[in-house]
């Protein structure tokens, strides 16, 4: 079950709930840490400036960036998707804290080898199409982004999400899986082909795609078609 987001905004003092405990990550987008806030295990994201842009379209960029990733964490979080819990925000500094979820990265347990790795990814399809359905397209699905434990996949770093009920954006979410696995997991020929199974059993199982505050939602059969129809025009513009 997925944690219920409670942000706490705190103008001053902050710091004193965060105890650090390393880098995880730093790269072009943000500055990850690990760390315990108020006793819990924690990640601290701090979305970084572009320095090429101007400092008031950068904050202005940065702080519409934020604030959509908290949206779309929201709306999951109302599901059984398993996602970080959103405990504290701050608009200042561009800055949020996450509870620090369980699991081993996709990428890892493929590359070490798994003795199913179809039922793995069915299921992972199954919580994709389980997060469009509410609306929210994750925007970097790579095997990265994808953590397993207890038999069960959960979803990170939802910086790059949005709202939406355009079916080209979910078209482009499964594409961008499909390049990374072929890409990084050549060794499983079938991968993709499990990821669709799985996202289509999601529909037949949980029956019509519900309208979202947006409007209508395409179908899973919908989408996979507009996956094959992306698969087309790459292969026709490669």
């Amino acid at each position: 079950m997925p944690l219920k987001p409670s942000p706490l905004r705190i103008d001053g003092g902050s710091a004193m709930l965060w105890k650090d405990e390393g880098l995880l990550h730093l790269g072009a987008e943000a500055e990850v840490r690990s760390g315990i806030w108020l006793g819990i295990s924690a990640v601290k994201k701090k979305r970084l400036p572009r320095t090429w842009r101007h400092p008031d379209l950068d904050r202005t960029l940065t702080r519409r960036r934020l604030e959509a990733e908290c949206r779309a964490m929201r709306r999951l979080s109302a599901c059984e998707i398993r996602i970080p819990a959103l405990l504290q925000l701050d608009r200042a500094t561009h800055t949020m804290v996450m509870s620090r979820l369980p699991g081993s990265p996709l990428i890892e347990l493929l590359r070490e080898g798994v003795d199913d790795a179809s039922a793995m990814l069915s299921k992972v399809g199954g919580m994709i199409r389980q997060m469009h359905r509410q609306g929210v397209v994750h925007g970097d699905l790579s095997t990265n982004n994808i953590l397993w434990s207890e038999d069960e996949p959960a979803l990170v770093d939802l910086g790059l999400s949005r709202l939406t009920t355009e079916i080209e954006h979910f078209g482009i979410d499964l594409h961008v899986l499909q390049e990374i696995l072929s890409g990084s997991h050549p060794e499983y020929e079938d991968a993709m082909s499990a990821v669709e199974s799985g996202y289509l059993a999601f529909d037949e199982a949980a029956g019509p795609t519900p309208d979202s505050s947006g409007g209508a939602l395409p179908s899973a059969e919908q989408v996979i078609k507009r996956l094959e129809d992306i698969r087309s025009r790459v292969r026709y513009h490669g």
